[in-house]
């Protein structure tokens, strides 16, 4: 059922007002991204789901329920929010390439600015094994050496970023080797094949999977922390089709669940943004960009301005005085796929696959090699979100059209190591993501 509890959306602006940051403030940033979760499924976003822990969290903090993710898939979409920057023009697009050295990420800035930085990726060995700023500090699945971390700089600033795991399939809340994990994985895939009965067992699946993150997990890692001084922020870095994708294309692969699409139920995430003691419950309706939480949480710390290149747009205001967000469409991308190779991609357009646009009312999707569109009309809902309401048939607005081929002709092909790619590859193998 959808929540109650928020007051207020992005035109009233007659509720409370958080006071402004303080020069020099130092305050923590606990960063959670849940991996797979789309904007449907918390209980304050009008889901299924019995999500109390992040509902009490929305209450009191800022929720935008119609954010954007820049990518299709887990590295591209983090790097975006890490650095304000689209991931196309940072050239990120497999596990074993190296962070633009030129490009500062909020790791920096935090460490910089005197707070204790640490993260907590799913698996150490590819989500920023190339980006040393970001003071790996373990993996999310051990979350008795996070709470350890946590109670251990609770009385100090702290930066840390924790990449939640056990939302991604195969749904499960517990490590699992290799073997399991893709005998576990394969029996979700062959599920989604099935039939409408057992696609709606994954949905179930799914749907407790996120319930547990809410119920199970997350009320641990709160205690840890001082939230009277913590900004909490969850989020999310794709969301996941399970069987319910625009296309009809059967579910095969992993990359099939988000990786592969630019559909609505990828690329729209939730975004939440609680202050340090909590504040007035916002819904602040309207698109945004995961783009955009770079240059929000750099105001938000005092961590200074972010270059004048990036692509994010400060929210800042929106969750102190509870304005409307700032107006910007957005542009999601995405890659070949994930997979180490030897060989470089040879032009952007080999590493790029696929563009969308989105704007308030429309969104439009680009698949580079065929050079086809599809057209979909969104209708913005009283709640803030948006939903697809048709494919458009005819040609696409050329206005548009000109706007995603701008963007390809700002894509880059980042730096390949044919050695690191051979040894990520053969990590990936041993994970089960590769024959």
């Amino acid at each position: 059922m959808p929540h109650d509890g928020l007051v207020g959306d992005r035109h009233d602006l007659r509720q409370p007002v958080l006071p402004p940051a303080r020069p020099g403030a130092t305050m923590s940033l606990l960063w959670i991204v849940a991996d797979s979760v789309r904007a449907d499924v918390f209980g304050c976003c009008g889901g299924p789901c019995r999500t109390p822990t992040v509902d009490r969290l929305a209450e009191q903090g800022t929720l935008f329920p119609r954010a954007v993710s820049a990518a299709a898939w887990t590295l591209p979409s983090l790097a975006a929010m890490l650095t304000g920057v689209y991931p196309h023009r940072l050239g990120l697009a497999r596990w074993e390439q190296p962070w633009p050295a030129g490009r500062e990420t909020l790791f920096d800035r935090a460490a910089r600015a005197g707070h204790e930085v640490a993260s907590f990726p799913f698996d150490p060995q590819f989500l920023f094994a190339n980006v040393p700023a970001a003071r790996v500090a373990g993996s999310s699945q051990d979350t008795g050496r996070l709470l350890a971390w946590l109670r251990e700089h609770r009385d100090r600033p702290f930066f840390a970023f924790v990449h939640y795991w056990w939302t991604h399939i195969p749904y499960l809340m517990w490590p699992l080797d290799t073997r399991r994990w893709r005998k576990a994985t394969d029996v979700v895939l062959a599920a989604l094949c099935a039939g409408p009965r057992e696609r709606e067992g994954v949905r179930r699946l799914y749907r407790h999977a996120v319930e547990r993150f809410s119920e199970s997990w997350l009320p641990r890692v709160l205690e840890a922390v001082d939230l009277d001084r913590t900004w909490v922020v969850i989020a999310a870095d794709h969301g996941e089709s399970w069987g319910g994708r625009s296309g009809a294309e059967p579910v095969r692969e992993v990359f099939d669940l988000h990786g592969n699409d630019l559909a609505d139920e990828v690329l729209r995430v939730p975004v939440l943004v609680r202050p340090p003691g909590g504040g007035p419950g916002r819904r602040i309706a309207g698109l945004v960009r995961t783009v955009d939480l770079a240059p929000t949480l750099a105001a938000l710390l005092d961590l200074g301005a972010l270059p004048a290149d990036i692509d994010g747009l400060s929210l800042a205001r929106s969750i102190r005085e509870g304005t409307p967000a700032v107006a910007a469409d957005a542009v999601s991308v995405r890659s070949a796929d994930f997979v180490a190779r030897p060989d470089a991609p040879g032009s952007p357009s080999e590493l790029w696959t696929g563009y969308a646009l989105t704007t308030p009312r429309e969104r439009l999707v680009w698949d580079v090699g065929r050079d086809s569109f599809d057209f979909f009309e969104l209708d913005p809902q009283p709640n803030g979100t948006a939903t697809v309401v048709e494919r458009r048939g005819g040609e696409p607005p050329a206005a548009l059209v000109e706007r995603l081929r701008a963007e390809a002709r700002r894509a880059v092909v980042g730096e390949f190591d044919a050695a690191e790619s051979a040894r990520t590859a053969e990590r990936l193998r041993a994970l089960g993501y590769l024959e």
